[in-house]
């Protein structure tokens, strides 16, 4: 029973490894095309401003 829970445990970890490698490798190449500063951008077009303005009713 141990030996079973310990094989899925290595299966797991070595999926989680391979997992993160991919992200990694992912996060870099869309780092090293530029698009990185393109999105951030995009994001801060999309956000609601937060407190430097005032909503209609805290004018008042």
């Amino acid at each position: 029973m141990t030996d079973k829970t310990i094989e899925e445990s290595e299966e797991l970890s070595q999926t989680e490894r391979e997992r993160e490698a991919f992200y990694r490798a992912c996060i870099a190449e869309f780092q090293q095309l530029g698009y990185q500063e393109q999105y951030l951008a995009s994001l801060k077009d999309k956000c609601a401003p937060t407190d430097d303005t005032l909503t209609p009713s805290e004018e008042s």
